[in-house]
């Protein structure tokens, strides 16, 4: 490949959304809490049908099982929140990737990375979770790019060695 890639793309809020409820979505543990969750507020509603006397625990598993349930849901709303602040939101991308690094302009700054530097990448419904670290990523929306754009762009994650990441 002698040209870079190169992608643009205006974002709009529903595309920060939609990754960062696929970045959230990669995460095990919130699963794990939506099980415990369900279990929980089912317990607490139990108990207030009289499944055991004490309301005030009833009610605290029902809080606890909620609150279980919605994290998600409230982490990526807290992360767009914080997002609309700056006055670069909702931004665009614009991306140039070669086969020995990614640079652009992402919300106004300037950057390059080595692929050597990234931690890892997914392949999600949305499009392309980029991760510099555990939680730090760059995103690709699908609609940003064409499907055979996308496939030059994961070889040259494989080539770099760039590890893929478990979706589910």
């Amino acid at each position: 490949m002698n040209q870079p890639i190169k992608i643009q793309y205006d974002l709009c809020e529903k595309d920060w959304r939609t990754f960062y409820n696929a970045y959230y979505m990669a995460d095990k543990r919130f699963k794990l809490r939506f099980i415990y969750g369900t279990g929980s507020w089912i317990v607490g509603v139990a108990g207030l049908l009289g499944l055991f006397d004490n309301s005030l625990i009833a009610f605290g598993m029902i809080a606890f099982g909620l609150y279980c349930v919605f994290a998600r849901k409230f982490l990526v709303n807290s992360a767009v929140k914080k997002l609309k602040v700056k006055p670069q939101f909702p931004g665009s991308i614009d991306y140039a990737i070669e086969p020995d690094k990614i640079s652009g302009i992402e919300r106004g700054v300037e950057f390059e990375f080595n692929w050597d530097t990234f931690y890892g990448y997914r392949d999600v419904k949305p499009g392309l979770l980029l991760y510099l670290k555990a939680a730090s990523f760059f995103f690709i929306p699908n609609e940003a790019i064409t499907t055979e754009e996308k496939e030059a762009i994961v070889d040259i994650l494989q080539e770099s060695k760039v590890m893929e990441l478990a979706t589910k």
